[in-house]
């Protein structure tokens, strides 16, 4: 098959196995990116103890900004690349790469020198530990010297899904992973490092996965090719790539600020849940309890993501080549799926939490706080997937202006208030309460935007 021939199928094959073929290597891809955090936890949960787990999770608001600009880049570009695909300008979409692999190296130098420099204040802000401050700082001074390799993991990615070829996506990230958990083993197990080597494992694997895409764009195995001449600033097209990148990038903003709040409550009710229970250090554990089951909540949530990203460049082209039938069905079949994998998810994680988490460590006041606080907290997951699917949606159509304001809705009128209030009448369970809540709330703006959507998709038709 041609590479004409792999676009054009967006057009011309069911949206059914469209999506299929699309979702499956995204979920693996984003389950396996989860996984990845999980092992790591693992193994510095096994070698270092819950101050370990701690010291990765009070990172994770500045972990999340690097995510922010990576995600606006390559969403951004993903976004505008398959419309530009669907119009049959693919000279334009060259450039859009060019564009946005000049962005990576911008960013990323930027982000080396903020987080080098503002680490520990940063750090304190987030309520941080004298205990945990200096693993903290370990592990965060690695990451954020390759923040390169960081940005460019992620969004290179994206690039190989615009153009159909979701399988090599999904390869792309299985040899990162693998070589991640290999990485972990041999520093934290053989060489008996700090927690900084969880960190350089991370980095080492994302080099790697990095290059073996390098390699696979200028060897021209692609229909869209990396060219130098294209590698500058575009203001046009830079324009275009923020603006439909701006919401993700809203997005991982507000998380920021929401991990943020998470954090100094957790630390807070976490000391008290201690002294009313009789042990010490009680915010620290819960903050590490509260790593453990962020990661379980993405290794929930990212599969939702994984076909959200699939149905995006099936929407993004059929949108541009005014297919509507095609939009409309891709839509509706990602609500399906997305509603049928988190009933399912929904269930095993109430059930089987200890089983789950029990490979964390042995520490069981951190175990038993985890085990709670994740059955708190995907209680309601299924509330979860339609905003992400219609937030997806008008990414995928260009219409960044209301994915901007459901993703505000969501974090800001109902998540930021909910944290606040909820905690101080039921105190550390309140806090894992906060998303289930701001999820169902979410719930009854999204059925309107999609009733709405469809309304206008059957009257294009």
């Amino acid at each position: 098959m041609d590479h004409a021939e792999q676009v054009r199928r967006l057009e011309q094959k069911p949206v059914g196995q469209l999506l299929w073929e699309f979702s499956i290597p995204a979920i693996a891809a984003t389950v396996v990116n989860a996984s990845h955090g999980i092992i790591n936890r693992i193994f510095v949960g096994q070698t270092i103890g819950e101050v370990g787990i701690a010291a990765i999770t009070v990172t994770f608001p500045i972990i999340t900004i690097m995510l922010a600009f990576g995600m606006t880049i390559g969403i951004g570009a993903n976004t505008l690349i398959s419309i530009r695909l669907g119009e049959k300008k693919n000279q334009e979409a060259e450039q859009i790469v060019g564009l946005a692999l000049f962005l990576f190296v911008i960013f990323a130098a930027g982000f080396m020198v903020f987080g080098l420099l503002f680490q520990e204040p940063l750090l304190k802000l987030f309520s941080t530990s004298d205990r945990v401050m200096e693993h903290a700082k370990q592990y965060l001074t690695v990451m954020v010297c390759g923040a390169f390799f960081h940005e460019m993991s992620f969004g290179v990615n994206s690039f190989l899904r615009s153009e159909g070829k979701p399988h090599t996506a999904m390869f792309t990230t299985l040899i990162m992973v693998a070589l991640n958990i290999l990485f972990d083993y041999l520093f934290l197990f053989v060489f008996h490092t700090d927690i900084w080597g969880a960190a350089l494992a991370t980095i080492l694997a994302q080099i790697c996965s990095t290059s073996w895409v390098f390699w696979h764009y200028i060897s021209g195995n692609t229909l869209l090719r990396w060219r130098l001449k294209y590698f500058r600033w575009n203001s046009t097209l830079a324009k275009e790539v923020f603006l439909l990148g701006m919401p993700p990038f809203i997005m991982q903003i507000v998380t920021c600020l929401i991990q943020i709040i998470q954090l100094r409550q957790i630390m807070y009710y976490g000391d008290l849940y201690g002294k009313a229970h009789g042990f010490e250090h009680g915010g620290d554990i819960a903050v590490s309890a509260f790593g453990i089951i962020f990661v379980i909540w993405l290794l929930t949530i990212f599969p939702i993501l994984g076909i959200n990203q699939g149905a995006q460049p099936i929407i993004g082209y059929n949108y541009g080549a005014g297919h509507f039938s095609r939009v409309r069905k891709a839509m509706m079949l990602s609500n399906y799926a997305v509603a049928a994998f988190a009933v399912v998810s929904t269930a095993v994680l109430l059930i089987f939490p200890e089983i789950i988490l029990s490979v964390f460590g042995n520490d069981e006041k951190m175990l038993s706080l985890a085990c709670r606080a994740t059955r708190i907290s995907v209680c309601l997951l299924a509330t979860a997937g339609p905003a992400i699917v219609m937030s997806g949606y008008f990414q995928a159509i260009g219409d960044a202006k209301t994915a901007i304001a459901l993703t505000l809705i969501r974090q800001i009128v109902f998540l930021l208030p909910v944290l606040l209030i909820l905690p101080y009448f039921f105190g550390l369970d309140g806090v894992w309460a906060s998303m289930p809540v701001s999820d169902l709330l979410t719930l009854f703006i999204t059925l309107s935007l999609l009733r709405r959507e469809l309304k206008k998709l059957d009257n294009l038709l």
